[in-house]
């Protein structure tokens, strides 16, 4: 295992839980009271519907849809499929659990969609974070062309903003929980890259060297 994954892994666990600690104590209200008064000072009916849309783009069904294209392509189904599907329920489950653990309650203003349980971390930023972080790391091992990968970089990077964005905006997140799910996210996606690489990208080399 590359001891800069492992090092990053740790990283970005010790930095969640020290955002939960602040979390915790209440530390974090006014910074995130302002990153909600920044994200819906241009609100309107046209841009929450477009927000709307990008938001279930982040959510189960569109999250099936990207790992089913995945595994459509015949090259990627046990190569790139399999671990990135370890990495998506891996992270739902360990979302599930630290939510039960930290039990926030979801944001007390306006919410323009509906939604259940807790708050801390937020489902949609660990669990896109998760996936289209791993799709960014196999990009890097598995496709030579710059150009593709600094594409792919910029689109799945967008994704991940972007739809942790629309989880602040809509009012069912605080800035805190989305902050938090990328942290464990990112850790979830590099400890399963790291765990699946020999069955994955060392596999792949080999093919292509008997080749």
């Amino acid at each position: 295992m590359s001891r800069k994954n492992i090092l990053l892994a740790i990283c970005a666990i010790i930095l969640f839980f020290i955002l939960a600690f602040f979390i915790k104590a209440d530390q974090l209200y006014g910074f995130e009271s302002w990153v909600y008064a920044e994200a819906t000072e241009h609100m309107s009916d046209f841009l929450t519907a477009i927000l709307v849309f990008i938001t279930n783009i982040g959510g189960p069904i569109g999250i099936m849809c990207v790992c089913a294209v995945i595994y459509a392509i015949p090259k990627l189904r046990n190569r790139v499929a399999i671990p990135v599907s370890i990495a998506v329920v891996s992270s739902l489950v360990l979302n599930t659990i630290l939510k039960g653990i930290f039990a926030r309650e979801r944001p007390n203003i306006l919410r323009l969609v509906s939604e259940n349980y807790y708050s801390f971390p937020s489902g949609h930023a660990m669990v896109n974070m998760a996936l289209y972080s791993i799709l960014i790391i196999y990009a890097y091992k598995l496709i030579k062309n710059k150009k593709i990968r600094y594409t792919i970089y910029t689109v799945l990077t967008a994704l991940i903003l972007v739809i942790g964005f629309t989880r602040i905006y809509l009012g069912v997140h605080y800035a805190g929980d989305i902050i938090g799910g990328w942290l464990m996210g990112f850790a979830v996606s590099l400890i399963v890259y790291m765990i699946m690489k020999k069955t994955t990208i060392t596999d792949y080399e080999n093919r292509k060297k008997q080749n």
